[in-house]
């Protein structure tokens, strides 16, 4: 078992928090941030924590761990989840976890780098399990190729770029960053079939 999945299974059984049972919504909302004001996702500050909706289920997740350039990040629901720059690389706590995402060659949204105006091609490699483990629900390996498509013009100060993929899976993954220093500060991510993106965005706790 791989190091980021073993560290988030043994996180989610010892919070009690790996019971099958679904996101709810219960929490409070936390205050969104102004774009001006924001930090990048990659190097959450004190006191900052990501809004995440993933289909009907919202809540803050804050962060709990870090590993180098990676960040882990835990929701009072029981969603669990790592962050490599713009990335999310693994889950738990879902019916279907996204085990690790893997890129092929260099990926420029793991990095924090200007993106150019021109389109990218890239490749992503998936590996993904069932919340019980079984053998027969782990699937590894699954390659898709994908596009990010030039940037449009920003608008209110920020710049969306547009990831269109293929393969072993049909999807497309979105991420918002700030025009004055290309810091991200919300995306919209596929993480497993017959599941809800995952939207995040940087928030700050309190009113």
């Amino acid at each position: 078992m791989k190091p980021v999945v073993l560290f988030l299974t043994m996180f989610l059984v010892g919070c009690g928090l790996v019971d099958g049972t679904g996101l709810t919504s219960s929490a409070p909302r936390g205050q969104l941030v102004p774009p001006e004001v924001l930090a990048p996702l990659a190097a959450p500050s004190a006191g900052r924590a990501l809004w995440t909706e993933l289909g009907e289920d919202a809540g803050l997740a804050r962060p709990v761990r870090q590993e180098g350039s990676r960040r882990f990040w835990r929701m009072d629901q029981g969603l669990v989840f790592v962050t490599e720059g713009a990335r999310v690389v693994a889950t738990a706590g879902l019916p279907s976890l996204l085990l690790a995402n893997t890129p092929i060659g260099d990926d420029p949204l793991r990095r924090a780098a200007p993106l150019g105006p021109a389109s990218v091609r890239l490749a992503h490699s998936f590996d993904f399990a069932g919340a019980e483990g079984r053998p027969e629900q782990m699937r590894f390996g699954q390659v898709v190729q994908c596009r990010i498509e030039p940037e449009e013009p920003a608008i209110g100060g920020v710049i969306e770029r547009v990831e269109i993929c293929e393969g072993a899976a049909f999807f497309t993954n979105r991420f918002w960053f700030r025009a004055a220093d290309r810091v991200l500060i919300r995306s919209e991510q596929w993480i497993g079939r017959d599941l809800p993106p995952l939207r995040l965005e940087v928030a700050v706790e309190g009113g």
